[in-house]
C-alpha cells in the first residue's frame, strides 16, 4: 500500500507540473463541422493508382511542381534547391539547377512571362533563371514584418505575384513542426499578398486567414483564389470589376485538408488535399483546454498524422464539386500540389514523399 501511495504521489506531482508548465500555444475554440460524405463525385475510386510515379535521389519531396516549355519537371526542395528532371528513356535524369535559398524550403513555383521560375520560399520571394542558376531576391516582406512562411503563388497577366503567407505567427522554423502549432492554436495568422516584382512593393489583400495556402488566378484574371488549410475553405479576392477589393468565401467545409491550388484557365480549379479530414483535428479545435495540455508534450507524442488518404478535388469557380481523384495506397503521402498541363495531365507534388506523379486525365 505504501508503495502504491508513493507512486500515486509522484504521478500527482508530475500532473501538477504538467498543469503549471507554460503552454506553447493559446488555442481558440471552433466548433468544427462534420465533413461532407464522400459520395457522388467525391467517392474514393482510387484512380491515382494509375498515375506514373517519378522518383530520383535528388527528390526529397515535391511541395510544388512546375512544367517547363521543354517538358522538363522542376521542383523546389526543403534545402532551398530547385531540381530539374528530364525523361531519359524509361527513367528520369536529374540535376540541381539553382540554390534558391541558403536553407529555407522552397514551397511554391510558377513561371513568369520572362521565363523565370518565381519561387515562394519560406523567407521570401525569388526569381530563378533555370538556365544559368542565377537567383534574384524580389522581396522578404516589409521591414517591420519580414516573411516567415511564404507558401504558394500565382502570377497575373501584368506580372503581379500573388502569394500566401501561411502564418506570420508560426514561421516554418527548422526542426519544429510549426504548421502543427498553427493548427492547434487555431487563430488567423495568414495573409494574401500582391507583390510588384519590378519595385518590390507589397500590398496585403486579405488578412485574418487560417493558414493561407494555395493561390490561383481565376480563368479571366479578374480575381485570385486562396485556400485556408485549417478552415477547409476556398475564398476569392476580386481584383477588377464592380466588386474589386472584395473578399468572399466561395466554398466552406471542404471534404479534405487543402494544400495547393491551381486553375486550368478554363474555369476548373484543382485542389490538392493532403488527406481526408481527420477526427483528431475536430477534437483539438473543439477542446482548446485539452489542446493546450496536449501540446505541452513532445511533438513525437501528439503529432501523429496516421495513414494519409490524399486526393485531388476538382471544382468550378463558384465552388461546385466536379470530380475527385484519390490515392488508394498512400504512394504520394500528403499531397501538396497539383498542376494541370495543356496535354491533359495532372502533375502531383508531395509534401512528405520524394516522388512526383503524372496522371492522365480521362477524356470526359
Amino acid at each position: 500500500m505504501r508503495t502504491f501511495l508513493m507512486i500515486l504521489a509522484v504521478l500527482a506531482g508530475l500532473f501538477l507540473v504538467w498543469l503549471a508548465w507554460p503552454a506553447t500555444v493559446d488555442p481558440a475554440y471552433w466548433d468544427e463541422p462534420e465533413p461532407p460524405e464522400l459520395t457522388g463525385v467525391l467517392e474514393p475510386r482510387g484512380r491515382l493508382a494509375e498515375a506514373e510515379l517519378i522518383s530520383h535521389p535528388l527528390l526529397h519531396s515535391s511541395e510544388d511542381v512546375a512544367i517547363g516549355s521543354d517538358g522538363a519537371i522542376y521542383s523546389g526542395q526543403h534545402d532551398g534547391s530547385i531540381v530539374r528532371l528530364t525523361r531519359d528513356g524509361e527513367s528520369w535524369a536529374g540535376e540541381t539547377v539553382a540554390q534558391a535559398t541558403s536553407g529555407p524550403a522552397v514551397l511554391g513555383l510558377q513561371w513568369d512571362a520572362q521565363g523565370r521560375l518565381i519561387a515562394a520560399a519560406i523567407d521570401g520571394i525569388y526569381a530563378v533563371n533555370v538556365t544559368n542558376g542565377e537567383v534574384t531576391l524580389l522581396s522578404t516582406g516589409a521591414t517591420e514584418h519580414p516573411l516567415a512562411f511564404a507558401d504558394d503563388l500565382d502570377i497575373g497577366p501584368d506580372g503581379t505575384i500573388y502569394f500566401s503567407e501561411a502564418s506570420y505567427r508560426w514561421g516554418a522554423g527548422d526542426g519544429t513542426p510549426q504548421y502543427a502549432y498553427d493548427m492547434a492554436e487555431n487563430r488567423p495568422y495568414g495573409l494574401l499578398y500582391a507583390l510588384d516584382p519590378a519595385t518590390g512593393e507589397m500590398e496585403v489583400l486579405a488578412d485574418g486567414l487560417y493558414f493561407a495556402n494555395g493561390v490561383a488566378m481565376s480563368a479571366d484574371n479578374r480575381a485570385v483564389f486562396v485556400l485556408e488549410t485549417y478552415r477547409y475553405r476556398l475564398s476569392r479576392y476580386w481584383l477588377e470589376g464592380p466588386r474589386a477589393g472584395e473578399f468572399e468565401i466561395v466554398a466552406e467545409n471542404l471534404p479534405g485538408i487543402p494544400d495547393g491550388l491551381l486553375g486550368d484557365g478554363q474555369g476548373r480549379l484543382y485542389i490538392a488535399m493532403d488527406t481526408q479530414r481527420v477526427p483528431i483535428m475536430r477534437f483539438l479545435h473543439r477542446n482548446p483546454f485539452l489542446t493546450r495540455m496536449i501540446t505541452k508534450l513532445p511533438e513525437w507524442v501528439w503529432l501523429r498524422p496516421g495513414e494519409t488518404k490524399a486526393f485531388v478535388l476538382v471544382m468550378d469557380e463558384e465552388g461546385n464539386y466536379l470530380d475527385s481523384f484519390h490515392d488508394p495506397d498512400s504512394r504520394f503521402g500528403m499531397l501538396a500540389n497539383v498542376v494541370p498541363d495543356d496535354e491533359g495531365n495532372l502533375w502531383l507534388g508531395s509534401l512528405t514523399e520524394g516522388v512526383i506523379g503524372r496522371y492522365e486525365l480521362p477524356e470526359n
